[in-house]
C-alpha cells in the first residue's frame, strides 16, 4: 500500500519508544474512555449475513360479540418487517520487518502497545455508533439510539427543556455552533427488546488477525516487507421493541450542576453562581428520570439501565445528594461495585455521549409515525 504522513510511525517516534531504561516507556493511555455500554450489550447471531430480519406486531385481531345463529367475522393480527443493518469496523497496522532486526525483543512490546491502541479505538467507535450511528448519512453505519429516537412527539422521547427552570432555559449556539446539549438513555436489554447483532455464521466480538510478514509498496511503488495486524469488529444494533428505550434529550449541560449555592466552573471555564432554587436554568433530573422509567413497560423495567456522560452523572448525583433523598443509592451491578442507581436502575457512564447534540424537535421518525 502507499503510505501518507501519519499512517505509520516515524523513526523519531520509534526511537522514543525503544530507548529502553533511559526513559519510562510505559504509555499513559490519555485517549482511553469509559464506555460501560460495551460491557452490557447482549449480542446475538443475526439470521442473515448482511443484517437481521425480524417481524414486529403492529396490530391485534378484531374481537367480536357472538350472536345465536350468526357467524363471527374473520380477523387477523398485523405486523411489519424490519431489517437491521450491520457495520464492519476495521483497523490495519503495518510495521517494517527491519524494526524487529534493529530492536529485538522490544519490537514485540511496541507491537503489543499498538494493539491496545487499536482495540481502544474500535471500542470507542462501536460505542459511538450505538448512540449516533446514522445509516442515512453514512450507508456503512447502522442506526444508533439518537437516530432512532429523534422526534419530541415520540412518546419515548422526553424534552428536558420542559423541565428546565429559570430565564436561561432557552438553548443558544455559541460562536462555534456548540449547543451544549446532551441526552440520557434508558435501555432495557434483552433478546426480545434490544440487543447487539453480528453476522450469521460468524463469531461475535472484536477480532485480531496476525497477518504475518508480507511484501507491500511505498508511495513510489518500491517494495519492502512488513509485519501486518488487522483488527475487526462486525456488529449492529437491533431494536425489536421500540418501547424498551427512552431518551431524555435537550439537556443543557451548562446548567446541570445548578443545584448548590456557590460558584462553579461551567462548561466554558468561567465561573457561574449557582443556586439551590429553581432558577438560572435548573434542570430537574429527578422528575425526568421518574417519567422516563415509567414509560418502560412493567415487564421490562427490571432490565433497564441508564447511560449518560460524566457531566450528567455528576449533576444527577449532586441533585440526589440530599440526606432526605431516597431515590439514589449505590450498589453492585454487572460485577461493578459502587454504581449509582436512580429509582433502583443503575446509571453507567459513557464518555462517547457528547455535549454537542443537535436539538431534538418535531419532524423526526419513530415507529408509531411510520406505520
Amino acid at each position: 500500500m502507499a503510505y501518507a504522513v501519519g499512517d505509520v510511525a516515524t523513526l523519531s517516534e520509534l526511537q522514543e519508544f525503544y530507548r529502553g531504561n533511559k526513559v519510562d516507556t510505559t504509555v499513559i493511555e490519555l485517549m482511553n474512555q469509559t464506555n460501560d455500554i460495551l460491557d452490557h450489550v447482549p449480542f446475538r447471531e443475526s439470521n442473515t449475513t448482511a443484517g437481521h430480519e425480524t417481524r414486529v406486531r403492529t396490530g391485534l385481531p378484531e374481537i367480536y360479540f357472538r350472536r345465536l345463529y350468526r357467524g363471527t367475522p374473520l380477523s387477523k393480527s398485523q405486523y411489519s418487517r424490519v431489517v437491521e443493518g450491520i457495520g464492519m469496523l476495521e483497523g490495519r497496522s503495518e510495521i517494517d520487518v527491519k524494526e524487529k532486526e534493529l530492536y529485538g525483543a522490544a519490537f514485540g512490546a511496541y507491537r503489543a502497545s499498538e494493539g491496545k491502541a487499536f482495540m481502544e479505538a474500535l471500542r470507542q467507535k462501536a460505542a459511538t455508533l450505538f448512540f449516533y450511528g446514522d445509516h442515512a448519512k453514512n450507508a456503512d453505519e447502522f442506526d444508533g439510539f439518537a437516530t432512532r429516537y429523534n422526534d419530541i412527539h415520540n412518546p419515548h422521547v422526553i424534552d428536558a427543556s420542559e423541565f428546565t427552570y429559570g430565564s436561561n432555559s432557552e438553548d443558544e449556539e455559541d460562536g462555534e455552533g456548540e449547543t451544549g446539549l446532551t441526552s440520557m438513555y434508558l435501555v432495557a436489554w434483552g433478546g426480545d427488546t434490544v440487543s447487539g447483532i453480528f453476522p450469521k455464521l460468524s463469531v461475535g466480538g472484536l477480532k485480531h488477525t496476525d497477518l504475518g510478514s508480507y511484501t507491500t509498496s511505498d508511495i513510489e511503488g518500491r517494495k519492502f516487507e512488513v509485519y501486518g495486524d488487522l483488527w475487526s469488529w462486525n456488529l449492529g444494533l437491533c431494536v425489536r421493541d421500540w418501547r424498551s428505550v427512552v431518551r431524555i434529550c435537550n439537556i443543557k449541560t451548562k446548567y446541570l450542576a445548578n443545584t448548590l449555592t456557590g460558584t462553579l466552573a461551567n462548561i466554558n471555564g468561567s465561573e457561574t453562581k449557582v443556586s439551590s432554587t429553581r432558577e438560572d436554568g435548573w434542570v430537574n433530573l429527578k422528575d425526568l428520570t421518574i417519567i422516563a422509567k415509567s414509560k418502560i413497560p412493567a415487564g421490562m423495567r427490571n432490565r433497564a439501565v441508564w447511560y449518560c456522560n460524566p457531566q450528567v452523572l455528576a449533576g444527577l448525583e449532586i441533585q440526589s445528594s440530599d440526606t432526605k433523598n431516597v431515590h439514589l443509592h449505590y450498589g453492585e451491578y454487572f460485577g461493578v461495585q459502587n454504581v449509582p442507581a436512580i429509582h433502583s436502575r443503575p446509571v453507567f457512564e459513557c464518555e462517547c455521549i457528547t455535549n454537542n447534540e443537535e436539538k431534538v424537535t418535531a419532524g423526526g421518525s419513530y415507529p408509531e409515525k411510520s406505520e
